[in-house]
């Protein structure tokens, strides 16, 4: 007798939307199509899912849960990934916040505090990288193929160290993810900032910079010749930069945009002000445009949240003084309904696109696919269902602890219905049914 069986889905694929159902047998796909029903009828669980879309569990692979040395004591790997769960993302590949993570060592610590406290399988990039002398095969042999580094503050590497690491991962068959911001223009455009107010902070980190980092990033990565992927890309003119090198590089170069770069503009500071700070900055409303184009035409490769967590009352401090709250904003939990419903239900992107953008193309950069981002039979039974449903935006229906939400107000279409991982429900309408402790950590050497 099977498991589970997901009867009359909207189910999406690389090909296309069909009709069908999804059997679920010890924690793995077993059969996928319109004739499974028939089959799996005697089924231990039947889920009724007339109506509703079926994606593989959402695979996202820039977020930042974990960090005791920085985040506040209700803010760890457990609610964060819980939140995740929630929002219909099955998989995550975390990046370090303020905590180095640069030796075998401090790797594997993360790594198993991590695996007692998460909901949904995990993976972890290495970083942030200042220093070139760094032991990266024996990090690699732990469990990564990524590295991150940075060029701007507050992880500045120098270029010679950034060519050297790339050098180094390079060879190793790894891949470098940089922050791609110039520190030189940005200290130029803040030092003649005397304000504080949430208006200045797009001023304070401006598009050139962005575009110039980006370039030199490309030309770095072509030189010694290791993978690149570009993280957060903000704007259309970034993609576009970027894309050149995807085009006539030696080597694979990735784009990365994340949905508030696509939801916001500097416009709506004056409305939101400290609840939009995020490096790099919001950029105009025709960058946002540009960039739309550019996720819809395949420049950008996929989208990730680049979740970061922050309490309510450490944000309003920002109104005052916005430089003093850390930049980023929470968003792993509501990525995917805000795709939905500004991009498939907006005639931005198609079904099939949004299934690339966030379920199996990052699963097959972080390595993973086709175990993880596809319903392919023998896949992990990882799927997310969502119904097309009118409701207005709420922090307060969501499951992140830190009280709030850029997209507080919103009038979105679409909801996260049901969430499976591994076979098991473990979400359902942002309530979440799981147990710390119950996700895995994904090697990816």
């Amino acid at each position: 007798m099977t498991d589970r069986l997901i009867e009359d889905a909207r189910i999406v694929s690389a090909t296309g939307v069909r009709e069908g159902s999804i059997a679920i047998d010890d924690g793995q796909i077993r059969a996928v199509g319109p004739d499974v029903a028939s089959e799996y009828g005697d089924a231990t669980d039947v889920i009724d899912a007339a109506g509703k879309i079926a994606l593989p569990g959402v695979v996202d692979i820039h977020n930042h849960l974990h960090d005791p040395d920085l985040f506040p004591t209700d803010i760890d790997f457990a609610s964060q990934t819980a939140s995740a769960a929630a929002g219909g993302v099955t998989t995550v590949v975390e990046l370090p916040t303020q905590s180095p993570i640069t030796s075998p060592d401090a790797f594997r610590k993360k790594r198993d505090e991590c695996a007692e406290l998460a909901h949904i399988d995990f993976g972890l990039v290495a970083g942030n990288v200042e220093e070139a002398d760094i032991d990266v095969e024996g990090i690699m042999a732990e469990g990564t193929r990524d590295f991150k580094t940075f060029t701007a503050e507050p992880y500045l590497a120098s270029d010679e160290t950034i060519v050297s690491l790339m050098d180094a991962v390079g060879n190793a068959g790894g891949k470098v993810r940089v922050h791609c911001e110039t520190q030189g223009i940005l200290d130029h455009a803040r030092a003649s900032i005397d304000e504080g107010t949430p208006d200045v902070y797009m001023e304070s980190r401006p598009l050139e910079a962005e575009l110039d980092a980006i370039n030199r990033m490309g030309w770095f990565a072509e030189y010694a010749e290791c993978p690149l992927h570009v993280v957060h890309v903000s704007s259309g003119s970034g993609a576009r930069e970027g894309g050149r090198f995807k085009s006539r590089s030696n080597v694979p170069v990735t784009l990365e945009t994340c949905p508030h770069y696509l939801a916001f503009s500097a416009e709506d500071v004056d409305e939101k002000g400290p609840f939009l700070k995020v490096n790099p900055s919001l950029k105009s409303p025709e960058e946002v445009d540009r960039l739309w184009d550019a996720v819809r035409d395949g420049t950008i490769d996929l989208v990730a949240s680049e979740h970061f967590p922050t309490n309510r009352e450490d944000r309003e401090h920002g109104w005052e003084n916005i430089w003093e709250p850390y930049a980023g904003l929470p968003s792993i939990e509501t990525m995917l309904e805000f795709l939905v419903s500004a991009g498939v239900h907006e005639d931005r992107l198609s079904w099939t696109r949004l299934h690339e953008l966030v379920c199996s193309r990052p699963a097959r950069e972080a390595g993973i696919y086709p175990r993880k981002g596809s319903l392919q039979e023998g896949a992990d039974a990882d799927i997310v269902l969502v119904r097309e449903d009118q409701y207005t935006v709420s922090a307060d229906d969501l499951q992140y602890v830190g009280g709030w939400t850029p997209y507080e107000g919103r009038e979105w279409s679409a909801r996260v219905d049901t969430v499976i991982a591994n076979g098991d429900v473990i979400a359902s309408d942002h309530e979440v049914r799981s147990s710390p402790g119950r996700g895995e950590f994904l090697s990816r050497p």
